[in-house]
């Protein structure tokens, strides 16, 4: 049965997480201890102790999915941002803002402003 995340409380969510987390380390085609996990992931048995329990910062639970290999459910936060408007305007260079006729082209500068 699958919980439904928005009722849950806060607390509730983040031992969730904590709780899948280490259902991953253990359903691992090979498996890492605990202590092996937190020692590639570059934090202590206790910290890691402590995520399963859902007292993590950020930075831990990122460290502990990339040993996992499971960045992908992370992904889904960062969306590709694509090309910002500014560098697709950069892009498309200088654009035509107006045509000259052939007439305006073969005028000389003088004669530019005098009517008579």
């Amino acid at each position: 049965m699958k919980a439904n995340i928005y009722a849950m409380s806060d607390e509730a969510l983040a031992l969730e997480l904590g709780r899948r987390i280490e259902r991953r380390r253990l359903d691992s085609h090979s498996p890492l201890t605990q202590s092996e996990l937190a020692k590639q992931a570059g934090i202590s048995r206790s910290t890691y102790q402590n995520m399963i329990e859902g007292k993590a910062t950020l930075m831990n639970v990122i460290k502990v999915l990339r040993v996992l290999d499971a960045l992908e459910g992370v992904e889904s936060f960062l969306p590709d941002p694509g090309i910002s408007p500014v560098q697709l305007l950069k892009m498309r260079g200088k654009l035509r803002q107006r045509v000259k006729t052939v007439a305006e082209k073969s005028k000389p500068q003088a004669e530019e402003g005098l009517d008579w």
